[in-house]
């Protein structure tokens, strides 16, 4: 089975910060043979303001990564993740044994020198720092979702910018929260197209809006987000959003 890695954006201690991970490790962890968190801290020579990656560095970091990686999880170690903010890189892996890990380290970054860095480790038989800091939060992965959908599009040939019908679905265990996420969502200028009732395979309320919209990278969250919390109120779910593909340029 391959590994699925994507990212992020959050605040880390009210700072920006981008986190890189691999969303398949959820599924196998924790890993009993791997109890002890190890982190690699690197110091960014050339960081943004807000603290996140520059993109004149972009290059360096990603080919001390792949060397950095590779040579350590060739040791033993398994990577889960990284957080990029306040002008650092923090690596994460999870390994048998911590006693050596400085060593180790040090005879990965042996090629790089001009970096300057930090390690440790700490006992987390339950990978509290994978699920609990690394792995995105609900809202958060629809976050992902969103982009993963408009990169979607995109490879299909639409350039993002002509407003179109978006469709959007959500589920509720009650006809209550159904009505009142509907009734809340046709304030926010949603349309409800649809509406479902419980049936032998599916056991949940269903509500359909549509709405016309661009989804955009820069406007997709500022659209999905408010029913998502929305749905959330009202003891729900929401599914998602689809759209039709829009080719060529926009009008």
């Amino acid at each position: 089975m391959s590994d699925t890695w994507d990212y992020y954006f959050l605040r880390v201690d009210d700072q920006p910060a981008s986190i890189f991970l691999n969303l398949s490790a959820f599924e196998r962890a924790p890993d009993a043979k791997l109890p002890h968190m190890a982190y690699l801290r690197l110091y960014m020579q050339a960081p943004r303001e807000d603290g996140l990656s520059n993109q004149e560095e972009f290059d360096a970091l990603m080919a001390l990564e792949d060397h950095v990686t590779e040579a350590l999880e060739g040791d033993g170690a398994a990577y889960v993740g990284r957080c990029t903010t306040n002008g650092c890189r923090d690596f994460f892996f999870y390994v048998a044994k911590p006693d050596d890990w400085a060593a180790r380290v040090a005879k990965a970054l042996d090629t790089y020198p001009e970096y300057e860095y930090d390690v440790g480790t700490r006992e987390d038989e339950d990978w509290g720092l994978y699920f609990g800091y690394l792995y995105p939060s609900a809202m958060d992965m629809q976050t992902i979702q969103n982009r993963r959908v408009c990169e979607a599009l995109e490879n299909d040939g639409d350039a993002l910018k002509t407003p179109r019908p978006i469709d959007h679905y959500a589920y509720f265990k009650t006809a209550a929260g159904a009505d009142a996420f509907a009734n809340a969502a046709a304030a926010l200028g949603f349309e409800v197209t649809g509406r479902g009732d419980p049936t032998d395979t599916h056991d949940e309320y269903g509500v359909h809006l549509t709405r016309e919209d661009t989804p955009s990278y820069e406007h997709i969250d500022s659209i999905t987000l408010p029913l998502f919390e929305l749905a959330l109120d009202n003891e729900g779910e929401y599914d998602g959003w689809e759209c039709p593909v829009v080719e060529g340029k926009p009008n």
